[in-house]
């Protein structure tokens, strides 16, 4: 399952992120024939529904592919929701960077719900920012947030085998980060807040879309596309987990095995 289930007022939601509906319309633009995964889309965000006994969906952005207007894939990706609204009770969309038009989309379609791209705050045991990560939250939300969880990088991994064979898995990331000073960076504005956040990066759901490995990404600071370069990343707190929860180790290690010792700070590579 590539999401994650948050509980508040007694209902279970199920989060994911970049679902990217329409992407294989690009592939054939660039000459790869590819067959809509829609389908397959929908099967698995039922089955990891149903798994985790959501009655909610929350995507955290990306919920289309298709820019700068979608032209070609509109009308599925309104299909897309209508069939969603059929699976779950409440489908919240938090718009990314490549859902513009979104609102006209999806307008009328009985249980969707558009928030904005600055996120929405869940109030739960752990009150939980959500978003997508190309835009700055509310300074108010941030604040009152103890998790933050984001999409936007499509983090992977690849792993070798014992006979040298090597796989891309889809990767979840959590970091530590001190909310003060997270703060302080994304709004130039001094804030007394001595306390951590957790930040959590999901991957992307499209079935085709396998990622960025962590392990090659450059330093964080040079991507203005993304709210992580305002966190100051510390490899051996972030911890790397599989999408079954099974935990990897923290981002160090991976940094070590590809010689990526030399900077303290990552890029989450974003698209």
């Amino acid at each position: 399952m590539r999401g994650i289930v948050f509980k508040v007022d007694g209902d279970n939601v199920l989060l994911v992120a970049d679902t990217h509906v329409g992407y294989e319309a690009e592939l054939r633009l660039r000459g790869i024939r590819a067959v809509s995964q829609t389908s397959r889309l929908l099967n698995n965000l039922k089955q990891w529904g149903e798994e985790a006994g959501a009655n909610t969906l929350a995507i955290l952005g990306d919920v289309k592919h298709e820019l700068p207007t979608p032209r070609e894939t509109a009308a599925e990706v309104r299909q897309f929701l209508k069939d969603l609204a059929k699976l779950y009770e409440r489908v919240i969309l938090i718009p990314g960077n490549h859902d513009g038009l979104l609102d006209e989309i999806s307008q009328g379609i009985e249980g969707v719900y558009l928030a904005d791209s600055r996120g929405v705050l869940l109030d739960g045991v752990k009150p939980t920012l959500l978003l997508h990560g190309h835009a700055k939250p509310r300074p108010e939300d941030l604040a009152r947030a103890e998790v933050l969880v984001m999409g936007h990088t499509h983090p992977s991994v690849s792993i070798v085998d014992e006979i040298g064979y090597v796989t891309r898995e889809h990767a979840i990331i959590k970091i530590k980060q001190n909310k003060g000073t997270l703060m302080r960076k994304m709004y130039n504005k001094q804030y007394d807040l001595d306390e951590d956040i957790k930040i959590v990066i999901l991957p992307a759901s499209h079935p085709l879309i396998t990622g960025f490995d962590i392990a090659n990404l450059p330093q964080l600071t040079a991507d203005d596309r993304t709210i992580l370069r305002y966190v100051e990343l510390r490899p051996e707190l972030a911890e790397v987990y599989l999408t079954d929860f099974t935990f990897l180790g923290t981002l160090d290690l991976f940094l070590k095995e590809r010689g990526g010792e030399e900077s303290s700070r990552l890029e989450m590579v974003t698209s």
